[in-house]
């Protein structure tokens, strides 16, 4: 037999069943970062922006799209377990729609320091905007320990032209009258390569001036927070504004791969740089002052966690249903999550390209880093090659043994003992393709099936005509429909994006099923 014609069965053995053994396990006690999002809704909508976030409608539980009140408090009690040096409240979903969340954060989050990342839209009143301001102030002044609270605002081309400008000399107004002297509450900006925005804070303020800056540097000097490039700007009156440029990447989960015009070249370079230079060559940990290493998270505004791309849809960790202590062991038992913490991100996509380069080049190629490890680990069966490697080299290191892995079924066994050249073929001999993957679900969702179609037809997936005939025929059997060709269904609606992102990003289903509980038990009250 062979086992990738079946693959979801063995990924479960070996996530369940591999360890590995405390002796040899590496830890990372560092202090930790985390990134989270509150809510995955914007009222800015960039182009460029993953999120693309429309704000209109949305399915029960709300705990898909925002954290609801329990989340927000199991959020603060993981943080406050992980010994975070830094935290960072991210914009894609505009964080000052959660300000509430905002200020009891700044209360009471234990870490070193709080970036919040915004557009400042909410500046352009200028009264509201000082009020606004001065509530955070007030809530890092009613804080039991010391930390930093930075105000970053998104400053680039996008923003301007949706929110006008006004907002942004509001803010920093604010900032120059009433904050200049305090020391832990900082105003930053933040703008893309190659746009000159923040000329126009220049421009705006007399005597206003630019200085010289760094590329790769660190936003401070504790945890390092790698940025492409950062310099400041110097008012006449002594205030300065630290600004940080970033390279762009255009997310698009529709890229075509199979289109010629297309400069993938350029898109694979622009990625690998940012995990070489900005990651050092590893997403999932964060460099310490000291030279230790955290692990790095990424929170979701549906409370899915992970170390920062190291996302895994077959196994989610989520706030709602797994306490801290429950996350920090699957993220370390669980062999595939291990290693990218181990051996870094460049160590996995060279094993997965030994036999589905296509997938490595569409986590990629699609520009988002977030998620790059939900798209390079979706298929299953090279989920399963990648699991089968890892211990192959983890035996041949001694971190693994054999007695470790004996429990293991005889055909899972047979092949881990097998050499490299016969795990290819075996791989490449089955007929399992993503196809066979979206026909093993439970149920049928003519939705899913039609937004797979599309990403096939845009060249995401290794299938041959035959799965592909095999896909339609199955789909026109379930969705009562007499489609011909891939073509029959392509899309470009909004709700057609929504639900792309949904298939990298969907919530834990127990997570799910939970908030729909309690949901449920509200309504009936």
């Amino acid at each position: 037999m062979n086992i990738f014609d079946k693959p979801n069965k063995y990924i479960k053995e070996i996530v369940t069943k591999v360890k590995i053994r405390e002796d040899k396990l590496k830890t990372f006690n560092g202090k930790t970062m985390a990134f989270v999002f509150f809510t995955k809704f914007c009222d800015v909508q960039c182009s460029h922006c993953f999120f693309r976030s429309d704000n209109e409608g949305f399915d029960l539980p709300r705990e898909q799209y925002e954290f609801s009140r329990e989340g927000f408090e199991k959020f603060i009690t993981f943080i406050n377990s992980s010994n975070n040096g830094y935290l960072s409240i991210l914009g894609g979903g505009e964080p000052f729609k959660k300000f509430e969340y905002i200020k009891e954060t700044i209360k009471r989050a234990k870490t070193d320091r709080i970036v919040i990342v915004t557009s400042g839209m909410w500046g352009a009143d200028d009264k509201v905007c000082k009020n606004m301001i001065g509530e955070m102030y007030e809530a890092l002044c009613q804080r039991k320990t010391p930390t930093k609270v930075v105000l970053r605002i998104s400053m680039d081309k996008w923003h301007i032209s949706k929110i006008g400008i006004d907002c942004i000399f509001n803010i920093i107004d604010v900032f120059k009258n009433f904050f200049s002297d305090k020391e832990n509450f900082e105003l930053q900006l933040h703008t893309l390569t190659g746009d000159n925005s923040i000329d126009k804070v220049i421009e705006h303020y007399s005597g206003c001036i630019k200085t010289e800056g760094k590329k790769y540097v660190s936003d401070n000097e504790e945890i390092f927070k790698i940025g492409l490039y950062r310099y400041a700007l110097h008012f006449p009156d002594g205030y300065k504004i630290s600004v940080g440029i970033a390279q762009i990447f255009h997310s698009n989960l529709k890229v075509n791969l199979n289109n010629p015009n297309i400069n993938l070249e350029e898109l694979i370079t622009l990625f690998d740089n940012d995990m070489k230079y900005n990651s050092y060559s590893n997403p999932s940990l964060v460099k310490n002052r000291n030279n230790e290493w955290g692990l790095d998270y990424l929170i979701s505004y549906n409370g899915n966690i992970a170390t920062w791309g190291n996302e895994q849809l077959y196994g989610l960790n989520n706030l709602y249903t797994d306490s801290y202590k429950d996350i920090i062991n699957n993220i370390y038992t669980n062999v595939i999550s291990y290693s990218l913490l181990d051996k870094g991100y460049f160590y996995r996509t060279q094993i997965i390209s030994e036999v589905n380069p296509l997938a490595v080049l569409r986590s990629k190629a699609i520009h988002i880093r977030d998620y790059a490890g939900a798209s390079i680990l979706e298929e299953n069966n090279t989920v399963l090659y990648y699991a089968i490697r890892v211990i192959q080299d983890y035996l041949r290191e001694n971190v693994i043994t054999l007695e470790d892995i004996e429990n293991l079924p005889k055909e899972l066994l047979d092949v881990i003992k097998a050499r490299k050249m016969i795990l290819k073929k075996m791989y490449e001999n089955s007929s399992y393709s993503i196809i066979k993957q979206y026909m093993e679900k439970v149920s049928f969702d003519e939705n899913e099936w039609k937004d797979l179609f599309n990403l096939i037809y845009f060249g995401h997936y290794t299938v041959s005509k035959e799965q592909i005939e095999e896909g339609i025929q199955y789909y026109n059997a379930h969705a009562n429909k007499k489609i011909n060709k891939l073509e029959d269904v392509l899309e470009n609606s909004k709700e057609h994006y929504q639900r792309l992102i949904e298939r990298l990003t969907f919530m834990k289903p127990e997570a799910k099923k939970l908030c729909m509980e309690n949901y449920r038990k509200l309504e009936a009250i």
